[in-house]
Formats: C-alpha cells, sequence, structure tokens
C-alpha cells in the first residue's frame, strides 16, 4: 500500500517510507491510499479471534511487505500487551476501555506500534534517529514510555513549563536512556 500526503505535492510513499519520514517534505501528513475492507468472514466470526489476530489482521494491509509477518505480529503482540476491556453499557451500546496501557493514556497503543515499527526500520538505515515530540500533556508520557530503550531511536520531548501534571512530568522526565524531555516557556495548544 502506499501513503499519499494531505498536502498532495510530494510523491507517494510505502510504509516503510512514511514512518522513517514521519512527515511528508511538502509538511502535510501521510495517509493511506485506500482503506481496506475488513473480510466479511472474520467480522462474522470476531468472536473466535484474539485481541492480537484481529489486530494483525486490520494493520497487515498497511504495512504489506514491509515487515515481514513473525516480526510484525511481534510488534502487534509488544502493542497491545495490556488489557483493553469492552464494556457493556447498555445492551446495544460498548464500550472499548483504551486507557489501560502504561501511561494510562489510549495513545499509549499509537506510540508503541510506532516505536516498534521504527525501531525496526532503524536496523537498515546504519545511523540513529530522532524523533522531536512537543506535547502538553499525555502524548508525551505515551511517547516516552513506548520508545523507551528502542535501540536506534532518540527521543527528544518538549513541554510547556508549569502547564502538565506532576504524573505526566514524571512520565516525561524519568526514564532517562534514550527519552530527554525538555521543559520549555511557552505552550503548544
Amino acid at each position: 500500500m502506499f501513503f499519499y500526503s494531505t498536502n498532495n505535492i510530494s510523491p507517494k510513499v510505502d510504509f516503510k517510507q512514511a514512518t522513517i519520514n514521519g512527515q511528508a517534505p511538502d509538511k502535510g501528513l501521510y495517509f493511506p491510499e485506500e482503506i481496506p475492507v475488513f473480510p466479511a468472514e472474520m467480522i462474522g466470526n470476531i468472536n473466535n479471534y484474539s485481541n492480537e489476530e484481529i489486530a494483525f489482521q486490520v494493520i497487515k494491509p498497511y504495512v504489506g511487505d514491509a515487515i515481514p509477518e513473525a516480526e510484525l505480529r511481534r510488534i502487534v503482540a509488544e502493542t497491545i500487551s495490556f488489557d483493553m476491556p469492552l464494556v457493556k453499557v447498555t445492551d446495544d451500546i460498548f464500550s472499548l476501555e483504551l486507557y489501560h496501557g502504561p501511561t494510562l493514556a489510549f495513545k499509549d497503543i499509537g506510540a508503541r506500534f510506532m516505536s516498534r515499527c521504527l525501531g525496526y526500520f532503524v536496523k537498515d538505515l546504519g545511523k540513529k534517529v530522532t524523533v522531536l515530540v512537543a506535547t502538553s500533556g499525555d502524548t508525551g508520557g505515551a511517547v516516552a514510555n513506548g520508545f523507551f530503550d528502542v535501540d536506534g531511536v532518540d527521543v527528544v520531548i518538549l513541554y510547556p513549563s508549569g502547564k502538565v501534571s506532576t504524573v505526566q512530568e514524571k512520565q516525561l522526565t524519568t526514564l532517562g536512556k534514550n527519552i530527554h524531555a525538555l521543559e520549555v516557556a511557552g505552550t503548544f495548544d
């Protein structure tokens, strides 16, 4: 599958290049050129599949051959290694609780998946990459935790002085190793 820039100026790229680039050269966001249809057979039998298998089947069309199947399965398993209960609200309404990850933010899922994919691709680059993040809250904590100790990837997190909670600041500033947090004057909102 290919990904295009939302500014429609940069050339289309595959999953690997979109992951490594992070943002298109024309400053647009990468978007898949198609949204695959989930197989009706699987939807009809969804209760027979593990969360890991469902996640793998959903993400595989986007990743294509950029990551071998066994490696992608490992990445998916590490990404969703925490409970995500489906809670019944009423007879017809259910809520999928995505906030049971290590930083208690739904963003743990995306940050963990991105970190593992980027870590896989960086091995071929022969050099370290730096991820720059600006946060005013839970994004920074999820990124810090997700990318912590990922070989070949340094993370610099900018956060506004006095504008994050004590818990969030500790999530950003206490990991060390490849996670570097910088408190700055101003806000990002």
